[in-house]
């Protein structure tokens, strides 16, 4: 599949800066690797790309799922982060407010920015990011939870035991999605390291301690080139960094925040 660049230029630098400068995970006091919205919108796109050969029973425009990836989390440069397990936890009225809060935060960057991104409406794109309403969104929405997945067991294998609580949640909705949006039925039972399902998140048949030996303890070059029992995260961090090149090696393995005891 031959995919164009993905012309974002008429952006202003802010947009970017801004981006780098939200922070993921808000639950959790301490993440040894926290990543940027501006690292994970770019996670999320690569691997919409992997998703996109097995989209066949979706319809899916795959540019459009592409710029979707790309800037479905912009919102959150106007609401702060707002992070599922959040969500998850609010009333039917307080995500009522959510979503006003958030149609608001769009009224406001499409004033700002481009009307056009990448040949797509950008407020059109900001408002299927909102409400799932279209099979591209569902589908930047799974590849979300995906990098969160993969985001969480990064810091759980290399000593943050914290996560262990997103860890749970990302089962929770790894177990369900399908059956929650039936659109993503199909897409579910395709065979591949980047589509967890209910039938394949638990893979091992007997573990055995060999892979874990450089877990535990900070990620380093030499780590993160080791594979672990998860072929999901295997697939993910090689992905990061093939895509991501040297930057990419640097988000797996500089260390931002220290675990205090």
């Amino acid at each position: 599949m031959s995919l164009s660049d993905i012309d974002v230029s008429a952006f202003p630098k802010e947009r970017e800066e801004k981006l780098r400068g939200i922070l993921r995970f808000s639950l959790f006091e301490v993440m040894l690797y926290r990543s940027s919205l501006w690292q994970h919108t770019h996670r999320v796109l690569w691997i919409v790309e992997e998703l996109l050969l097995y989209t066949s029973g979706l319809n899916i425009d795959p540019e459009k799922a592409r710029v979707l990836a790309l800037v479905h989390d912009d919102a959150e440069m106007v609401t702060g982060d707002y992070q599922a397990g959040h969500k998850a936890k609010m009333s039917p009225e307080e995500l009522k407010k959510l979503d006003e809060e958030e149609e608001v935060a769009v009224q406001k960057l499409v004033k700002k920015y481009p009307q056009s991104v990448h040949g797509y409406e950008y407020g059109a794109l900001l408002r299927h990011a909102i409400h799932k309403d279209c099979d591209e969104a569902l589908l930047v929405m799974y590849a979300d939870k995906f990098d969160a997945y993969c985001e969480t067991l990064h810091e759980i294998f290399a000593g943050n035991l914290g996560l262990l609580w997103s860890l749970m949640f990302c089962e929770q909705w790894l177990a369900g999605y399908a059956k929650k949006y039936p659109r993503l039925a199909p897409f579910a039972a395709q065979q591949s390291p980047f589509i967890l399902s209910n039938n394949n998140r638990f893979q091992p048949h007997h573990v055995v301690p060999e892979p874990y030996q450089y877990l535990g303890k900070p990620h380093t070059r030499e780590s993160i080139s080791h594979p672990t029992d998860s072929a999901f995260y295997n697939a993910w961090r090689e992905l990061v960094q093939t895509r991501g090149g040297e930057e990419g090696v640097v988000w797996l393995t500089e260390q931002k925040e220290f675990l205090r005891f």
